[in-house]
Order: structure tokens, then sequence, then C-alpha cells
């Protein structure tokens, strides 16, 4: 297996290697890496809006810092550098970049359509701890788009978030208490100042405080990782871990009864209570040295307007943010 510069997240790698592939937009736990944000810009961002288009995006500008503004020290590839390598996406021209204020340079950004590149990059930039601001500009040196990463200070909390349902990812505002919809939940250790800790690797436990649901399984998106995905914790990768909490309750389905009748020994048997189960899904996130915290899962019994095509066709054609600061 050959790494390129931005497998994951524009980190060198830690560990060895194995045989599985690291490319794409999304990890195997469905945060998004790096390519994410060169596709927005190198395609999204660069067409007209048209009937055709996913959702209008107004001429918007955009610029993606790739890698985390953390220590040389921090990754074995560059251990003992005093310098780190960074790379920015932006549909703009021109890119500068600052490190605390101080510019390292302009640089220019060649869309893939037009030749080799895409990407305007910054080499040995001197390191110290501060911030890092990328400013994407015009053809006229105005600046349209800005971006920036601080160095990590020290872990101070835990974070649970809900990707989906989300409102802002298009996914729908409900699970739907059909026995199968799923809730995609979001741990994440956390820096004094609200930050995910890229190099974090604590692990996370959940567990379903009250509601129709269970844990189905967890995940960190590190494709070197041998904890079992079935289990209801993992240890962070890039500070993050992903929860799948699927619903019990079937109350939104006609045929419930018949689901109870071929599955009696398992998660759907029948069990009255457990059946016509509603209300919201509360789940608890722990973790070793902070505090616990819980998220509400809003649930539904209506199809006709929180079932998986209802909530695409209200999706789509809007204005959906799907990488709101969700990048790791």
């Amino acid at each position: 297996m050959v790494w390129t510069l931005f497998d994951y997240y524009g980190e060198p790698p830690v560990g060895g290697f194995e045989i599985s592939s690291t490319y794409g937009q999304y990890d195997l736990c469905g945060f998004p890496k790096a390519a994410a944000f060169w596709y927005r810009t190198q395609w999204l961002l660069t067409i007209e809006d048209n009937p055709d288009k996913t959702f209008p995006t107004k001429g918007a500008h955009e610029v993606h810092l790739v890698e985390s503004w953390e220590s040389p020290d921090s990754f074995p590839s560059t251990k003992g550098n005093k310098t780190r390598d960074i790379h920015a996406y932006s549909n703009a021209p021109v890119i500068e970049l600052f490190v605390n204020g101080k510019s390292q340079g302009k640089r220019s950004v060649i869309p893939m359509r037009e030749g080799p590149g895409s990407y305007a990059e910054w080499l040995a930039v001197p390191w110290e701890a501060g911030n890092i601001t990328a400013i994407a500009q015009d053809s006229d040196g105005n600046e349209v788009a800005r971006m920036s990463k601080q160095t990590n200070g020290k872990a101070s909390a835990l974070s649970l978030t809900i990707d989906a349902p989300s409102a802002a990812t298009g996914t729908g505002t409900a699970v739907l208490l059909d026995g199968q919809d799923a809730a995609l939940l979001r741990g994440a250790i956390v820096d004094e100042n609200g930050k995910v800790m890229h190099l974090a690797t604590n692990n996370i436990t959940f567990r379903v405080v009250s509601g129709p649901g269970r844990i189905q399984g967890t995940g960190n998106g590190d494709p070197h990782s041998h904890e079992a995905t079935d289990a209801p914790w993992n240890t962070a990768y890039h500070g993050l871990v992903r929860c799948i909490v699927r619903v019990t309750g079937t109350s939104a389905r006609k045929d419930r009864a018949l689901l109870a009748s071929i599955d009696s020994e398992g998660p759907m048997k029948a069990n009255a209570r457990e059946l016509v189960a509603s209300g919201p899904i509360v789940v608890e996130a722990s973790s070793p040295g902070f505090a616990p915290v819980r998220v509400s899962i809003t649930t539904s019994t209506d199809e006709e307007t929180h079932g998986v095509y209802a909530s695409a066709a209200e999706a789509a054609g809007k204005p959906v943010d799907f990488f709101q600061a969700k990048a790791k």
C-alpha cells in the first residue's frame, strides 16, 4: 500500500501499512477527509448554478487547510523537525498563508481542469505554537475566504453531537421508528476552546440511557484499527469516534407483527411494549477523566414526513452544508 500526500487528513501516517485503501472523500466511519474539501473547491464551487446542480453555491469561494498546526514532534515521520509542510485547497486563484500573523508568502492555485496541481503548497514552514491562517484572494488581490487552525491546548472535555439525523447535513430531523433506521453520533475529545484534539486517542464508551434504541456499533475510521466494531466503545482516531444507534421501536411500521415473527429471538422480538415504544432516544458518552455528556435523538412514527425518501426530498435542491466544521 502506498500512501499519498493527502491520504489521511493531511497528516503523516502513524504506524505501519496494511492492505486497505484509504483513498476517497470519507473515512470508514463517514467522517470527511481532506479530499472532501478538494472535491468541493475544485468541482462543486467551480460549476455555475443550474437546474441540475444539487444546490446553488452562488459564486462562493472557500479555502481549506489540509494539515493541523501541531508540533512536528507529534508525528513519527517528522519527529525532530522544526518545520512543517502546509497545503491548502481553494477555488480562488491565490492563497496567502500566515503563521501567527506573519506572512509565509502567496501561492497560486491551479484548477485541476487546467493542469497539474489544484492546491497551494508551502514547504518547510517554521513551526511555532499558535495559529495558521490561509486567506484566499481573487485576481485583484481581494480577500474572498479565509480559514484558520489553532495548535491544540490540553484535552479538557468530551463532546457528543448528532451528524444524522440533522437538518444541517440534509439527513432529516428525526429517526423513523421502523425497526431499521439509525442515527450517527460523533464523540470527540476537545480542548479548552472546544476544538477537536487532532491527536487524541482516548477511549469513548456509549450507552442508551432511555428510549427505543440500542448501540449498533462504533468505529473510529482508522484503517489500522482492529477494535471490535460491534462493541459500545472505541478508541478515538484524530480525536473522533463514531457511534451508530439503531431504533428498536417499530410503531411506524404496518408490518411490525411480521418483523417480530421472523426475528422472534432477536432485537425485533414480539415484545408489545418494545414494538410500540416511542419518545426520544437519550444516549450518553463517557471517557475516563471527563464528565459524561448526553444527546437526545428525536424519533418519529410519521413515515411520510421522516422516512428516508421524505428526508431526501426535503433536502434536495436546498443549500445543505455537508461539511460544516465537521472535518478532522
